[in-house]
């Protein structure tokens, strides 16, 4: 199997020449994703030449991110996870996955785009209204989307339906963000109102101190 490296727009890809067509006569040509730096497109290049002289399966499948979610990879994980695990995996794939990214053919998925979703999920991801507002997940929600998504993509790595798992390059939310997100101070009517309410306890010069500090 023969191969090169081109890049479209500002999205790099490892084209891979894979035999003659018996109709047209014309060479195969498959263009899978690498990323937006050259040196990702030579790195899933040469993996996919090693894979083939290894004797193992390359990209080839027309494969959507969401039926290999929800056709190929889950059902198998029915038989490998606890049923509280399970049923988090199905919930977070119907809710979150299959809406934002299911359409997107799985040898096209970028870093990017895993990215984008994360974001887009810590923002306006939650799906119930609370007072008009669709606030976003928590950054450990995320996470474990994170985590689930990992493991399915090191299936279709192992697999050979993905040439890299560009879930593991992505940048899941970290811990930290948990303790921003968690972190409230009242503004100054709030404050306003809790001094005047204690103007009277013992502890209120004390309050009022640390307040203005």
């Amino acid at each position: 199997m023969r191969g090169t490296i081109s890049k479209k727009g500002n999205r790099w890809y490892a084209v891979i020449y894979d035999g003659i067509n018996s109709d047209t006569g014309k060479p195969i040509r498959r263009w899978v994703a690498a990323g937006t730096r050259k040196s990702d497109a030579e790195r899933v290049l040469a993996d996919l030449v090693q894979r083939k002289y290894g004797g193992e399966p390359v990209v080839k499948e027309k494969l959507t991110f969401g039926d290999y979610l929800l056709f190929r990879w889950l059902p198998i994980q029915k038989t490998r996870l606890r049923e509280t695990t399970y049923d988090s995996y199905a919930r977070n794939i119907h809710l979150h996955v299959v809406s934002a990214l299911g359409r997107k053919r799985l040898v096209n998925l970028t870093v990017e785009d895993i990215d984008h979703f994360y974001a887009m999920l810590l923002t306006d991801g939650r799906k119930e209204q609370r007072d008009g507002v669709n606030p976003g997940l928590s950054p450990k929600t995320v996470r474990n989307i994170h985590v689930m998504l990992n493991k399915a993509m090191v299936d279709a790595q192992r697999k050979g339906l993905v040439a890299r798992n560009v879930v593991a390059l992505a940048d899941a939310p970290s811990s930290k963000a948990d303790a921003q997100r968690r972190i409230k101070a009242w503004n100054a009517n709030q404050l306003g109102t809790f001094l005047e309410t204690i103007s009277q306890h013992r502890l209120h010069p004390a309050y009022h101190l640390s307040s203005h500090t």
